[in-house]
C-alpha cells in the first residue's frame, strides 16, 4: 500500500484502499471485476505480508515483531517478547494505534482480567506498540543512578574504615 492509501492492482489500475480491512477490499476488487466474467468468479485473498508490531517496556526481550498470522493477539505479542519481567505491570498495559487519519489511540489492557478477550486492544493491528508500564518498584529504583550508587559506595568505605581505625586505636 501506498503512502496515498493505494495499490497498483494489474488491469483495474490504482484503488483506493486506506482504512479498508481485508474482506471489504476483496468485495472491492470482486464487484470490479465481476462484469468481465460471465460464469464462474475467481476467488480473491487479501492477506497482509508485512505485519509486524513493536512490543516496549518491561518484557524480557522488547523488540519490533514481524507478523505471520493476521490475527495476532496482545498474548501472542507478550509471548514473542519473551513474557513481562517480574517489574511489568500485568494490570496497566497500554496499546498505541494510529488511525488511517493519522491521530493516534491509546488502550489500556489489563492481563489479570478475565475478560481481556472483549477489549479492543485484544486483537493487535498493523504497526500497533504495546508498552509494559513498569511497577512501583522498578520506578523507584530507576531514579538511582551511578553517581549515587559510587557516592553510597565511597561513604560505606570510609565508615568501615574509620570504625577500623577505631577498633585498633582503642
Amino acid at each position: 500500500v501506498e503512502q496515498d492509501g493505494t495499490i497498483d492492482f494489474p488491469t483495474l489500475g490504482r484503488l483506493h484502499v486506506a482504512g479498508l480491512t481485508r474482506i471489504e477490499l476483496e468485495n472491492l476488487i470482486l464487484d470490479k471485476i465481476r462484469p468481465a466474467f460471465n460464469e464462474e468468479l475467481p476467488v480473491i485473498t487479501i492477506s497482509i505480508t508485512n505485519f509486524s508490531i513493536s512490543v516496549l517496556g518491561e518484557v524480557a526481550r522488547p523488540g519490533k515483531f514481524t507478523v505471520t498470522n493476521e490475527r495476532f493477539t496482545i498474548l501472542d505479542a507478550i509471548s514473542q517478547a519473551g513474557d513481562l519481567t517480574l517489574y511489568g505491570k500485568r494490570d496497566n498495559i497500554k496499546i498505541i494505534r494510529e488511525n488511517a487519519d493519522g491521530s493516534k489511540d491509546y488502550i489500556q489492557a489489563n492481563l489479570n482480567d478475565k475478560n481481556i478477550i472483549f477489549s479492543p486492544a485484544y486483537y493487535l493491528e498493523q504497526n500497533d506498540i504495546v508498552y509494559v508500564e513498569p511497577n512501583d518498584v522498578r520506578k523507584r529504583t530507576s531514579r538511582i543512578g551511578s553517581a549515587e550508587t559510587l557516592s553510597i559506595s565511597v561513604v560505606s568505605i570510609l565508615i568501615s574504615f574509620t570504625s577500623l581505625l577505631v577498633n585498633i586505636l582503642n
